[in-house]
């Protein structure tokens, strides 16, 4: 059974957000190191709390990396595609909706 809290992690993503200082950390992949640092500092986290939160942390850069469209890319090892994301290919997610659009129901 996990004992993650969940409304301390989001306390801990709100005081990292809040500590940015948007002029020494002035792109997003520089932000994402910051709050990576400042979650892993934080002591008032377990350490599955603190996986957590880096997971959560990479789901969030993901998402930033596919709407920017910046960083470097790889290659998924599923679809040979040039993708953004490290969690996931885009390409991947985009294929399996497409192939099952026959499925979806109202």
């Amino acid at each position: 059974m996990s004992n993650i809290r969940e409304e301390l992690i989001n306390a801990v993503f709100s005081r990292a957000d809040a500590s940015i200082d948007h002029n020494i950390y002035v792109n997003f992949h520089e932000q994402y190191e910051f709050c990576e640092q400042f979650i892993l500092a934080d002591e008032s986290l377990t350490e599955e709390e603190k996986t957590e939160a880096i997971r959560k942390n990479n789901k969030y850069y993901d998402r930033d990396k596919i709407i920017y469209n910046e960083e470097a890319r790889r290659v998924c090892e599923n679809c040979n595609q040039k993708c953004l994301a490290t969690l996931y290919s885009e390409y991947c997610v985009r294929n399996y909706l497409k192939s099952n659009f026959s499925n979806w129901t109202y």
